[in-house]
């Protein structure tokens, strides 16, 4: 490569040894492999299993492996021009590339050999944006991403699907959801469960003003309790669904207690506040589908209501 690269040796052709000196225009450095440090390239052949001990762990796989945690290192495995697989097991051990050795002309072939730290060249992103954008007067066809950044710009659906009065997903589109992760979770065999809150019918019954208030505080104690992947929605005027991906009973019983506790604590001066919750949770051999699923949820939310405020229940029966 004529760069002033230090290149170590791992091997035991010498011919293969001093086709590479060629392509690198210098012989291997003449100390230990431990000496290695970032910017090194090393070259690894064909090694007896005496040779294979000046590698890191005393095993090629390993070897590289470990000499690749090393940042800066590049590390390329020489393989035969009728070697099929060589190059394969070279990807699998993290190699930077493969070296192929033509044994009838006793040359090497290199031309993916690159100095270490040494990166392919790329275009660059802010000139491919560039050419993305309109230009005065052009015609041509909107592309992705221009009609992505003036969906970005424009009223969305999921701003359309948001109940007005808490800014969380309406009905309709939790109905949407609930079909959608069933599915999945019968699918790929994931736990899923449904959690049902009511505020209580009293908050129904408060001015335009109280009410609002109420519910967007509910809201924020919500949004600040679940997670990303979780789906929340206003159900009912004083029901809120809770729709939780990868959650078994217990998981889901623990949100729905914090979620309790935390709304008692925002409205401790709020007689007209009592929520309770209901779960329901799949797999189940008594919940066959997605209705089941929601009617049970149900179930458990009217049970949990004849007990009392702050009350979570997973049983209907």
């Amino acid at each position: 490569m004529g760069n002033g690269k230090r290149w170590f040796w791992v091997g035991s052709r010498n011919s293969v040894r001093d086709a590479v000196a060629a392509v690198c225009a210098s012989p291997p450095v003449d100390e230990p492999l431990a000496s290695v440090a970032p910017g090194d390239i090393v070259v690894v052949d064909a090694v007896s299993r005496a040779e294979a001990q000046a590698l890191p762990h005393g095993h090629v796989f390993s070897g590289v492996r470990a000499l690749k945690d090393k940042k800066g290192v590049a590390v390329y495995v020489v393989v035969s021009a009728d070697d099929r697989v060589g190059p394969q097991l070279a990807r699998f051990v993290l190699a930077d590339g493969v070296l192929t050795w033509h044994e009838a002309k006793g040359q090497i072939e290199a031309g993916s050999m690159l100095p270490a730290g040494q990166k392919q060249k790329r275009a660059s992103i802010d000139a491919l944006l560039a050419k993305l954008q309109p230009t005065p007067g052009s015609q041509k066809q909107e592309t992705s991403l221009q009609r992505l950044l003036r969906f970005e710009r424009e009223d969305t659906l999921l701003t359309r699907l948001q109940d007005s009065e808490t800014g969380l997903f309406d009905g309709p589109y939790a109905t949407l959801k609930l079909d959608e992760e069933w599915k999945r979770a019968h699918r790929f065999q994931q736990p899923l469960s449904l959690v049902l809150l009511d505020l209580g019918v009293r908050v129904a019954e408060l001015v335009d003003a109280e009410r609002r208030l109420v519910l967007a505080e509910a809201a924020g104690v919500f949004l600040n309790e679940c997670r990303d992947i979780d789906v929340l929605a206003r159900f009912q005027p004083t029901v809120f669904l809770f729709l939780l991906p990868g959650t078994g009973p217990d998981g889901a019983g623990v949100l729905a207690n914090r979620i309790l506790a935390s709304l008692r604590a925002r409205f401790s001066a709020r007689s007209d506040v009592t929520p309770v919750a209901g779960l329901c949770s799949v797999p189940g051999a008594d919940v066959p589908d997605r209705k089941a699923f929601l009617a049970i949820a149900e179930a458990c939310l009217a049970r949990a209501a004849s007990t009392g405020p702050g009350t979570v229940s997973a049983t209907w029966q």
